[in-house]
């Protein structure tokens, strides 16, 4: 059994058959291409098949890889979170967009990611201003929450992964109420929220095989798929943060544009709401400002 003879026999598509033996061989798409000769043993064989038959049961790659490539870094992942989406990509770029402004403005930010899961985006965020090496980096504050154990903790070892852990500080808790922020603690600072809450309906999680491996937790918004907006919502608005300037940046489905906007006026009618697209021209983001 060689590689050749792998690709050959594999049921799965190309890539898919390129990932997972470049998984177990602990080599690059490059070898693969140009070492098709390479011998393939019994027992890594034996592996390439337990994890095919899984990809045809609709496990995720990511999971049966355990990692996941997001906005250039590599995060572990598990059963317990959500597998980062591309599209979600988008989000860290608008934080930081937001964040840029504020320098300029001589407003200093404090970043949080409500239901982190893996921490791709807080950790993606962190990453990308550390880069940018000036005083963004050092005076911005950056937390994350989740109400999962499981998930913090995946969280918590990506953030270690990524020599950020003394940076970023994590909470468990229900949305906002992680946090327990007082006016006093934000006033002159600009807080940016980063909310990829469960958003899709009961309805379309049952008719999509493709997730069912997927913590329905992290996925099932209710029979509307803004059950969890609307809370965050509520809990922002009883926070009483009238002074504190303040930017919601929510993950939505594309149906979900209009209805979404429509909510997000009932609790904060003076805001400046605005829909984004995501790189499939679809509207995927409502940018809140307060």
């Amino acid at each position: 059994m060689t590689i050749a003879d792998i690709f050959a026999q594999s049921a799965l598509p190309r890539l898919e058959t390129e990932i997972f033996v470049s998984f177990l061989l602990q080599k690059n798409r490059e070898f693969l291409l140009t070492h098709p000769e390479t011998p393939i043993n019994k027992a890594t064989h034996k592996k390439f098949l337990i994890l095919s038959r899984k990809r045809q049961d609709n496990w995720p790659v990511a999971y049966l890889t355990g990692q996941k490539e997001f906005y250039g870094l590599k995060f572990k992942v598990t059963p317990a979170v959500l597998v980062p989406r591309p599209e979600t990509e988008m989000m860290v770029e608008e934080i930081i967009d937001i964040v840029k402004k504020d320098k300029q403005q001589h407003v200093t930010s404090t970043i949080v990611d409500i239901g982190t899961g893996s921490g791709a985006i807080i950790i993606a965020v962190v990453s990308e201003l550390k880069k940018l090496k000036n005083d963004i980096f050092k005076n911005s504050e950056f937390k994350a929450s989740d109400i999962s154990a499981p998930a913090l903790k995946v969280a918590k070892q990506n953030a270690i992964k990524h020599k950020l852990s003394s940076k970023i500080k994590f909470y468990r808790g229900n949305l906002l109420q992680a946090f327990k922020f007082k006016q006093n603690q934000l006033n002159k600072k600009h807080l940016i929220i980063a909310a990829n809450l469960p958003y899709l309906t009961s309805t379309q999680i049952n008719k999509s095989p493709g997730i069912n491996h997927e913590p329905r937790l992290a996925l099932d918004g209710s029979k509307q798929g803004f059950k969890y907006y609307r809370e965050l919502f509520k809990q922002l608005k009883e926070l009483n943060l009238n002074e504190v300037k303040i930017s919601l940046i929510c993950e939505i489905d594309p149906s979900q544009n209009i209805s979404g906007q429509k909510i997000a006026k009932l609790y904060f009618p003076t805001a400046n709401i605005i829909s984004k697209k995501d790189l499939r021209k679809k509207y995927r983001f409502l940018v809140i400002s307060i």
